[in-house]
């Protein structure tokens, strides 16, 4: 198991679950260090002061906010304790919603919850097997590290995972980008391709399909300058220039016989239902399944 992230419990109306919080995710990127090319030592970022041209040490360093004329407030590690959320060890479930209500922008890092001691297994059993049944998630508030964060708790593979939450004034409106839409109109034919079009690449998800082909790639070519090798880039492909104009209905059409002829990167296409359609090309949606 990874290590502990948080200790505590979680509240459900009168029950109490201790539990313990781990990362739910890895982060698998490549990464680098700056380095002085011609003996490869290290660089070093170090704290110097703008107008002084000096080293900082840690004692003389406050934080500040910059207001909008320039000027800053300075804080104390005193005042901002004075702002700082009511400790707690509880994350206290205030209500629950459809899971299909919370739109994804919402969701911030992911943890997973784990029964944190023998004898919590079972509430925390019954909360899981509870939340899955009843196809909803649970919203709440926690501190950890000492700030105050609306998160959520869902059901996955038996267990929970919580997800930290942006609130409302964090997340952009679309309103912009449907003002530019608000004059352009599809036709009902195109609508039918496009459907069309989405119901040729729709499968059954499965994660382990998608891989990080780019770091496998870095990794390689670390690979290879390790062994001394030379490293050729390839040639820069030839960007289209895209017509004042384009044709929708034809390049849909061309798309979809592409992809009956070919399948996707020229494999046959994997067995599925296709959805049915009425007679303008629209899809059908799916009947809801229900939940349990």
């Amino acid at each position: 198991m990874p290590t502990s992230l948080w200790r505590g419990s979680l509240s459900f109306g009168l029950v109490n679950v201790p539990v313990v919080l781990y990362s739910a995710v890895r982060d698998q990127r490549v990464r680098f260090r700056q380095l002085h090319e011609p003996d490869g030592s290290p660089i070093e970022v170090r704290r110097v002061c703008a107008v002084e041209g000096r080293p900082v040490p840690w004692s003389e360093i406050a934080k500040g906010y910059e207001l909008e004329d320039g000027r800053w407030v300075l804080l104390s590690d005193e005042d901002l304790e004075a702002a700082s959320p009511r400790r707690s060890r509880t994350i206290e479930i205030e209500r629950f919603v459809q899971e299909d209500e919370v739109d994804p922008l919402y969701y911030d890092s992911h943890y997973a919850l784990a029964p944190r001691e023998e004898g919590a297994e079972r509430a925390y059993a019954l909360l899981s097997e509870a939340m899955r049944k009843s196809g909803q998630v649970a919203l709440g508030r926690f501190v950890m590290r000492a700030r105050e964060s609306l998160v959520s708790i869902r059901p996955r593979d038996g267990g929970l995972v919580l997800s930290t939450m942006r609130f409302h004034d964090e997340v952009r409106s679309s309103e912009e980008i449907a003002a530019q839409l608000a004059e352009a109109s599809a036709g009902r034919a195109e609508v039918g391709r496009a459907v069309a079009v989405i119901e040729e690449l729709t499968v059954e998800f499965e994660p382990e399909r998608y891989q990080d082909e780019h770091r496998a790639q870095v990794l390689e070519l670390i690979e290879k300058k390790r062994k001394g090798q030379t490293i050729a880039a390839p040639p820069a492909p030839e960007r289209e220039k895209p017509t004042a104009k384009p044709d929708l209905m034809r390049a849909l059409e061309e798309s979809i016989a592409r992809m009956r002829d070919d399948g996707e990167d020229g494999r046959p296409r994997p067995a599925r239902s296709r959805q049915a359609t009425h007679g303008d090309g629209h899809a059908r949606p799916p009947a809801r399944r229900r939940r349990g």
